[in-house]
């Protein structure tokens, strides 16, 4: 054999070898991406948590009546023991919004402890006292009102039945410590009390203007035989009968 001849056809192998071992990774670089792009798409997991259900607002309930012990609590707070809630009556409280703010109110039935006189009348009593039927009225006729001369001074009586009206403040009422804006009320206590809607009683008073009257109550009843109601007149408490 040609030793020339030989040695060419062994470079020969040596080129064919390594052609096809170049053209081999080509062919393999080339198909990998191909074949990461044809990879399935993991599915992400199903979660099987559902959301959580809003929770439905349940209508407020009708505040419970009041406790004796709680409208002991709230008559001490402010008069102290200068008053006693009368528990012979079949119904010594009630409650409503009498002042017309949003806030509960309570109006309790009460009569002068022993030896209370000279507190009750102070000048500087937390309180004020009022006789209802004998506040002076604005004239709806009047543009300009004219201011009353020389008001009396209304006085608590050992004897009195009186009406106890403690203001709420804020959303806790009458329970708010701060609750403090209060009331005594002489000549205003007889039968059937019980708290009504202000558009109702002006409705049973003849009003046509009863539907736009402003939310709040009155306080109802029979006083000296006459049915009527003690309202809120924004600066003290009147008798309309």
């Amino acid at each position: 054999m040609n030793p020339t001849r030989s040695s060419n056809s062994y470079r020969l192998f040596l080129f064919v070898v390594a052609a096809s071992v170049v053209s081999l990774a080509c062919a393999t670089a080339k198909q990998a991406p191909n074949q990461a792009a044809t990879l399935p798409t993991p599915t992400p997991a199903l979660n099987t948590t559902q959301a959580p259900t809003p929770t439905q607002l349940q209508p407020s309930a009708s505040p419970a009546a009041p406790k004796l012990n709680e409208v002991q609590a709230a008559v001490a707070r402010v008069y102290q023991d200068t008053v006693a809630i009368d528990t012979s009556r079949s119904v010594p409280f009630i409650v409503g919004d009498f002042n017309g703010d949003g806030s509960q109110d309570i109006a309790v039935i009460v009569r002068p402890a022993k030896a209370s006189l000279a507190k009750l009348n102070s000048e500087y009593a937390n309180w004020i006292v009022e006789e209802p039927q004998r506040v002076a009225l604005p004239d709806p006729n009047r543009a300009v009102q004219q201011l009353a001369k020389g008001a009396e001074t209304i006085k608590v009586q050992q004897d009195d039945l009186l009406l106890l009206i403690l203001h709420g403040y804020r959303q806790a009422g009458w329970h708010d410590q701060l609750a403090r804006q209060t009331f005594l009320l002489r000549n205003a206590v007889g039968e059937n009390i019980r708290a009504q809607s202000l558009r109702e009683a002006a409705k049973s008073a003849g009003s046509k203007n009863a539907q736009t009257q402003p939310p709040g109550d009155v306080i109802r009843e029979k006083l000296n035989g006459q049915d009527g109601f003690l309202y809120w007149t924004n600066a003290k408490y009147a008798w309309h009968q």
